[in-house]
């Protein structure tokens, strides 16, 4: 192998081995700097008028958890934007994937009632962070609010005043949840088409159980927080209570009275059998009490009529009773008082 001089071995190092120059690597693209959002506003004088009146727009910058504050807290640093007007220089999510824009929101809002979006129904379904939200918006009132049925909202602003909502709620909710609207319009139902509750009184969509109910344990626990007086723990326990109070109730709302799956006692004989007293052949002779007789004047089906219409005329304390029962042969159990 012939010797290579120092000359020889500089000069192959320049040229390369087949005697052609090497092509340097380009410079390192120059890094943005932030230019402040008073710098986006002249060209986005709409967006930056509603985001001044946004909560996001009241946020400073070292309230963030980001390198920059105010608009390039979410779109980055700005000025190699704005000094060519290239958008592909700065973050946008127009394009974005709703997994991508979700990243830039759990910057900030990843320790906050967010944090356990990543396994919650919402995001295994592909809904983003902007499906329910829009960040560049005023909490002035910009129109009129109504309920689901279209009754006026008195005490609402608009589009709505509390988590950047792109509609009130159970509009917002309605868009996708379609089945819950119908059962919303039912003659029984939570007073949310009234204003008194939204969805999110029960409901926390960045939650991660099955149905994001707001709570860790049993949905009755969520339910008892309001109807204190179905608690118990009782001494006569009806046992299907104690296991979810959506056994016999549809909290969004039914044709039957109370919120029930189905009316009286085609529910209760889902479970239970017939009462014998619903078989019973009333008298239909004159019965006598002590001196004075009477007749039934229900014929001898009266029995029938009587204990096949609602269980809860004589067992009225479904949830459970403390007090023994007047039913001898239910052992205490019959929960009639």
């Amino acid at each position: 192998m012939p010797s290579v001089t120092r000359a020889g071995l500089a000069l192959v190092l320049i040229l390369g081995p087949a005697g052609v120059r090497a092509q340097s690597p380009p410079p390192p693209a120059a890094a943005a700097s932030a230019v402040g959002a008073e710098t986006c506003a002249t060209c986005h004088e709409d967006l930056a008028k509603q985001f001044t009146r946004s909560i996001h727009g009241a946020i400073a910058a070292f309230e963030t958890r980001t390198e920059h504050g105010k608009c390039e807290a979410c779109h980055g640093a700005g000025s190699l934007h704005a000094d060519s007007g290239d958008a592909t220089l700065i973050r946008s999510f127009k394009d974005a994937t709703s997994s991508d824009a979700n990243q830039t929101c759990l910057a900030c809002h990843r320790q906050d009632h967010a944090m356990e979006w990543a396994g919650s129904m919402h995001a295994s379904s592909g809904v983003g962070c902007t499906s329910c939200h829009t960040i560049h918006q005023s909490r002035q009132v910009a129109q009129k609010l109504t309920t689901a049925d279209g009754l006026a909202i008195s005490h609402a602003t608009a589009p709505a005043f509390k988590g950047s909502l792109s509609k009130s709620q159970p509009e917002l909710c309605f868009d996708c949840h379609k089945e819950q609207r119908m059962q919303f319009m039912q003659s029984s139902r939570h007073p949310v088409r009234e204003g008194r509750m939204t969805c999110a009184t029960c409901h926390d969509p960045h939650g991660t159980n099955l149905t994001s109910l707001k709570t860790s344990e049993r949905p009755n626990d969520l339910c008892i927080s309001c109807h204190a007086s179905k608690a118990g723990p009782f001494v006569f326990e009806h046992a299907p209570v104690q296991e979810s109070c959506m056994t016999c109730h549809n909290p969004h709302g039914t044709v039957a009275n109370n919120l029930l799956k189905q009316g009286e006692p085609f529910l209760c004989l889902q479970c239970h059998e017939m009462h014998f007293h619903s078989a019973r052949i009333a008298p239909t002779v004159p019965v006598g009490f002590g001196n004075t007789f009477s007749n039934n004047p229900n014929g001898k089906t009266g029995f029938m009529g009587a204990f096949n219409t609602k269980c809860s005329n004589c067992h009225n304390k479904v949830h459970g009773s403390d007090l023994p029962s007047q039913g001898v042969t239910g052992g205490g159990k019959a929960l009639t008082r």
